[in-house]
């Protein structure tokens, strides 16, 4: 390295090196700023990180404790809702009547009205629990009468109250309400996955108008509406949440095995207490426990974090400020620029020449001047003249190219408009041949003077795209000529918007579509022939459908089309041109250089029959 600074130091002052020049005192700003910075971050930056992890996690103990008293506060007020209602208390006894008195074949008037007011019932409890659903589930337990069930599951069976697994937790509490936690295989099915799903369920005594107990009102919803909540809040700091219910028993998360034993190890000691309501302690110099209990539930809620973990967040906090060390060093670098004035000036002018370069060739951009830039570099020197001699050739390159290209196409162009001319003549000669011989004086007088128009013209090179009207009249005149021909066997229809007449298309292309499809229909299917010509116009593009009731397009011949067309537009290469090839790949190549790609053309099938032949372009 010294040997290599030495030789730079010799080197003569007008032919500087690039690499001697930035290379100053880059790495030395970048070690001392790094280095305060990250002292600065370990002594200050440390505490302020963990306290206020320590108040994210007691934020989100308090939230768990609140969203678990929201799900319980839902439920309760539907239960309200059930227990207050005159009317259900009405239909639910009359309920019980109708089971007490059911006969084996009760009359049809009987059961008309048992079933009806079971109906009725069942409208009452969806109506409480709405549109909006806050509650999946409404059972109400007879004593000894069975369950009735509105929500998922909408049935009524006689399965006792007493089999329920909150059943003596309920009774032996001696509280008219209880909240609780239990797999229930009814339910489960209804929601995809396991099918022991746990739900949250409050319940509470039912009485009738005369405040004789009824039975049990139970309100469920799925446990996982909470732990979608308890999800959301994520975990910054590997913290992990879980939930017990007041014996105890882990009820999120659902995984088998989850629960570390938290439960048992927790100290409601006033001692611990940091906020209201709210506890923390520390196991082990390890894990640190968040915990609180809900008042009205008894569910308690934990947030246990590792202590390792807290300093993820300070790691963290060093990769990101890497980052804007990057951008100091990048600011370095900038500034070592603008004291190197000199080379960056040049540097910035050859990368302007390259990146302009693709959008002058494609004719985004005009060609610009090309300075002459001495920046006493050598190599700089070498590498723009060079460069500016390339673009010039390149330029230069491009534009004979270009012109050689549009004088081709329009060769093609008129070969292939060419071809239209002895093609519609030999038809036509033969036409009028046959006409003779069955002695058609005055029809051969009007074709004839049609054909003349027709000829004078296909004569007419001047232009390739014509209005549409030209060329739409055109195609009378043809049409006119085969009516006469096929006598009262061909009809046409022509059915085109005036709005269109002004569009500009290829010279002959519906004339020669129309002969296309006369020429396949008259040869393969019994008269009456129907030629239909239909235009549309959008907004944005327009279209001219040309249909016959022929035969229609084989697959083969949609395929072996199809093929050529994309061979067209894989290569840009044209096929030879030949009289007897002539047809609809003519008309494909003609829109195509016309209109350089903005064209329509589709050749399909009828549902009823026929063939059909679309083109059209971008407006």
């Amino acid at each position: 390295m010294y040997i290599f600074l030495e030789e730079i130091m010799k080197a003569p002052q007008t032919t500087r090196s690039i690499r001697s020049t930035l290379q100053n005192t880059y790495f030395l700003m970048l070690l001392s700023v790094f280095a305060i910075f990250m002292l600065y971050f370990v002594i200050s930056e440390s505490g302020k990180l963990r306290s206020s992890a320590f108040t994210s996690m007691e934020l989100n103990v308090s939230k768990v404790s609140s969203y678990i008293d929201d799900e319980v506060s839902v439920l309760n007020t539907v239960a309200q809702n059930v227990s207050y209602s005159n009317l259900v208390k009405e239909r639910y006894s009359r309920y019980l009547s109708d089971i007490d008195s059911m006969e084996p074949m009760p009359e049809p008037s009987e059961a008309y009205a048992q079933l009806k007011n079971t109906k009725i019932l069942t409208d009452l409890l969806t109506s409480i629990i709405g549109p909006s659903q806050p509650v999946s589930q409404i059972y109400i337990y007879s004593p000894d009468q069975g369950t009735f069930g509105v929500g998922h599951d909408s049935s009524s069976s006689m399965e006792s109250v007493k089999d329920q697994p909150w059943y003596q937790d309920f009774v032996t509490s001696g509280a008219s309400r209880g909240v609780y936690c239990f797999p229930d295989q009814r339910l489960s099915k209804y929601y995809t996955g396991s099918n022991d799903m746990s739900f949250l369920s409050f319940c509470t005594m039912y009485y009738n108008n005369y405040n004789v107990p009824q039975g049990i009102i139970e309100i469920k919803n799925p446990l996982t509406s909470l732990a979608q909540k308890v999800d959301a809040l994520g975990s910054l700091y590997g913290e992990k949440i879980f939930i017990y219910d007041s014996k105890g028993e882990l009820i999120y998360p659902f995984a088998p095995d989850a629960d570390p034993g938290y439960y048992t190890m927790l100290t409601w000691d006033t001692s611990k207490a940091i906020s209201d309501n709210i506890y923390s302690d520390t196991l082990h110099g390890k894990n640190h426990l968040f915990y609180t209990r809900s008042n009205s539930t008894g569910y308690t809620s934990v947030i246990s974090i590792n202590n390792q973990q807290l300093w993820i967040p300070i790691s963290d906090y060093i990769k990101v400020n890497m980052f804007i060390f990057l951008i100091i060093a990048l600011a370095t670098f900038l500034l070592s620029f603008l004291v190197s004035k000199v080379i960056t000036n040049p540097i910035t002018n050859i990368y302007n020449q390259v990146r302009s370069f693709p959008s002058i060739l494609e004719g985004r951009q005009p060609v610009p001047s090309f300075p002459q830039i001495d920046t006493h570099i050598i190599e700089l020197n070498t590498l723009y003249s060079a460069l500016i001699t390339m673009q010039k050739q390149t330029i230069d390159s491009m534009e004979r190219e270009v012109t050689l290209h549009n004088q081709e196409m329009q060769s093609r162009m008129l070969a292939l408009q060419s071809q239209m001319n002895p093609h519609f003549l030999y038809n036509s000669l033969s036409t009028i041949q046959s006409m003779a011989d069955e002695g058609m004086e005055e029809e051969i007088i009007t074709m004839c003077q049609t054909i003349s128009r027709i000829l004078r013209y296909i004569s007419s090179d001047k232009e390739l795209l014509v209005p549409l009207r030209d060329d739409l009249r055109h195609m009378t005149d043809y049409l006119t000529c085969m009516t006469i021909r096929y006598d009262e066997d061909l009809s046409y229809e022509v059915d085109i918007p005036g709005e269109m007449m002004d569009i500009r298309i290829p010279k002959l292309c519906l004339q020669l579509i129309v002969e296309n499809s006369i020429k396949f229909t008259t040869k393969s299917v019994r008269a009456p022939w129907l030629i239909r010509v239909m235009g549309s116009l959008t907004a944005t593009h327009w279209e001219i459908s040309i249909h016959d009731n022929g035969p229609g397009f084989s697959d083969a011949d949609i395929k072996n089309l199809e093929q050529k067309i994309a061979s067209i537009n894989e290569t840009g290469l044209l096929p030879s041109l030949e009289l007897n090839g002539m047809g609809l790949m003519n008309i494909y190549i003609r829109f195509k250089l016309l209109y350089q790609g903005n064209h329509i053309f589709k050749v399909s099938n009828c549902i009823t029959g026929g063939a059909i032949v679309t083109i059209g372009g971008n407006l």
